[in-house]
């Protein structure tokens, strides 16, 4: 609900309510007057934009899929045989193999 709405619910109430307690007659009508005004406002202002969401494929989807707790989820190691995999990399010596561009 835009404030202008807030604002016309608001006089409303005072409207209603300046009746049912037997408010002076002039202050009844200039309630009335910012009533009808605020609505006049809210009429001129640009509609707000109307968003949806339906969530009930997703809600569908959420009943038919199955989470255990039972089992890791991450990736553990490979061990493939033959050597691979067991490569080792040494920067010891790196400034001796310095790439150089001639």
């Amino acid at each position: 609900m835009n404030p202008y709405k807030k604002a016309i619910k608001a006089l409303e109430d005072c409207v209603k309510d300046a009746m049912e307690n037997n408010i002076d007659p002039g202050l009844q009508s200039e309630i009335w007057r910012h009533y009808q005004g605020m609505k006049a406002i809210d009429r001129q202002l640009p509609d707000e934009p109307k968003f949806s969401f339906k969530l009930d494929a997703l809600d569908d989807a959420m009943d038919n899929i199955e989470i255990t707790t039972d089992g890791p989820y991450a990736a553990g190691t490979v061990n493939i045989p033959g050597g691979i995999g067991e490569d080792v990399i040494s920067f010891g010596d790196y400034k001796s193999q310095e790439y150089r561009f001639d």
